[in-house]
């Protein structure tokens, strides 16, 4: 007797749903359970009162210019020239600064290493090192700092 080729067909597909439902079942049950934590994430998300950006005593304050002032002293200090220097109120209780200085490499990096080391917490989101005239080096960036 010859086994018709769509029996062979159905009955290998059977087979193969047989060997695959443990772990299909078991991946369902991992997508529901994620599906839950994520549920739960949520919530306690929305229940908890914004809290501030940074710890105490590490933010910029309110007035961008004193943030602006703090980077055009330790740049006098280092010995660099600022060529542009703009702080302004961002949004998000965030304050952004965009720089351009200029100076020897090794004052130029030392003052961006310390401007991001300062108590104030502040972060170059952008940043390029580039040569200029002379020897010395131009460092132009963009960073945020959070305020209070």
């Amino acid at each position: 007797m010859k086994v018709p080729p769509l029996a062979v067909g159905v009955g290998g597909g059977l087979l193969l749903v047989l060997l695959l439902a443990p772990a299909t079942g078991s991946a369902l049950g991992s997508l529901a359970a994620a599906r839950a934590d994520e549920a739960k994430a949520t919530a306690a998300a929305a229940q908890r009162p914004p809290g501030p950006l940074v710890a105490q005593g590490l933010g910029a304050g309110d007035d961008p210019d004193l943030l602006a002032e703090r980077i055009r002293r330790r740049a006098h200090d280092a010995g660099v020239l600022i060529e542009q220097l703009r702080a302004s109120a961002g949004e998000g209780g965030l304050v952004r600064v965009h720089l351009a200085v200029s100076g020897s490499e090794k004052a130029v990096v030392a003052l961006a290493d310390g401007v991001e080391r300062d108590a104030v917490l502040l972060r170059f989101t952008r940043w390029e090192i580039t040569p200029a005239q002379g020897g010395s080096v131009r460092l132009t960036g963009d960073a945020v700092a959070a305020k209070r």
